[in-house]
């Protein structure tokens, strides 16, 4: 493919999701990816990265067309797509201050293409920050949100990436933050940008689907989160281990509950929210899940390790849309409590 037709890409957080996302949108032909590898680009640029996935292939010592250490190398060129990779956690760094250099970039020399941010992070609310810094820049934007279904990790160091199972990413775009008819405009380039990105995952073999409403997907997938997620993280257990009494499978339950209505008070009545967030929805992700699990969810990884977890993301942002709405949330504030103190000694320990 002539370099006139390359799309830059830009993939901030080069862990497994972004590593592994990066590759396939490499294995594609059509993307040039710059890495921005904060704490393993001695392992990325000096040996690449080992390549294990069911869906995309086995590759040994891939390395992106370009590694760098800082956002503020990668800020020497335009991207068409940003891909926020890293996780969310606003208690150490906001999504804008990281992405700062970038941002810089496009308020001071706007380019006439859109630039499309991509956020495949956790958590509800998530945009709200982005969306904001936006909207004060007089440059085309267009704020993507990905759900990633998918098991994947690193290992050996850092050097390899392992993806088995399914594989599934459900992409769709965030209206600007006006919300008037105005944005008919936005919405006409957010669209393409939206399908062009599908279009290039899968001509990887990607399993991608473009929603036509994100919110609804990211309500879905923090059902798990808020749930799942957390209680293995405070019991320090496995999935299959919460499954196993009959009181941990009733705890998930009312959390569950407890987060379905936050969701049906802030989404508007549809036949998608009616389907994906059905009354049968609690019960049917306990049911999907393997009791013999022995899956470690990514807090509860991210505690192993000593590193600051997803708690304002996931738990933090269902707890601000319940009180906007006035919809009491119990078991969710005493799990936010609980694993604040937490998060508390992690980030303090790690300065």
């Amino acid at each position: 493919m002539s370099s006139d037709h390359i799309i830059d890409v830009c993939v901030v957080g080069f862990g497994a999701i972004g590593a592994l996302y990066a590759f396939a949108l490499h294995q594609s032909g059509q993307v040039r990816i710059t890495a921005v590898c904060r704490s393993n680009f001695d392992v990325v640029q000096g040996y690449g990265l080992d390549i294990d996935s069911d869906r995309f292939g086995t590759h040994a010592a891939w390395r992106p067309y370009r590694v760098v250490r800082t956002v503020e190398e990668a800020a020497d060129r335009y991207y068409s797509y940003i891909i926020c990779a890293f996780k969310c956690v606003p208690e150490v760094i906001t999504t804008p201050a990281l992405l700062a250099p970038l941002l810089a970039r496009l308020s001071t020399s706007p380019p006439k293409q859109p630039t499309s941010f991509v956020l495949l992070q956790n958590g509800i609310g998530i945009e709200d920050d982005l969306l904001a810094e936006l909207s004060k820049i007089d440059a085309p934007t267009i704020v993507i949100s990905g759900c990633c279904w998918v098991d994947t990790t690193a290992v050996n160091g850092g050097r390899k990436i392992v993806q088995h199972g399914n594989e599934r990413l459900v992409l769709g775009y965030h209206r600007p933050l006006n919300g008037d008819d105005s944005n008919a405009d936005a919405e006409e380039v957010s669209r393409p940008s939206l399908e062009r990105l599908c279009d290039l995952f899968r001509a990887a073999g990607g399993n991608v689907e473009a929603t036509p409403d994100v919110d609804i997907a990211r309500w879905r997938k923090v059902l798990w989160n808020a749930s799942f997620s957390t209680l293995c993280t405070l019991t320090r257990c496995h999935v299959g281990d919460v499954l196993a009494l009959e009181t941990s499978r009733a705890a998930l339950r009312d959390i569950m509950s407890e987060v379905l209505s936050v969701a049906r008070a802030c989404l508007p009545p549809s036949a998608s929210r009616e389907e994906i967030l059905s009354d049968m929805v609690v019960d049917q992700i306990i049911e999907h899940e393997n009791p013999q699990s022995v899956f470690r969810p990514s807090m509860l990884v991210d505690l192993d390790n000593g590193r600051p977890m997803e708690v304002e993301a996931i738990i933090g942002g269902v707890r601000r849309r319940a009180k906007a709405k006035a919809v009491a949330t119990p078991k969710l504030d005493l799990i936010y409590a609980t694993l604040a103190v937490v998060q508390s000694k992690l980030i303090s320990e790690g300065k």
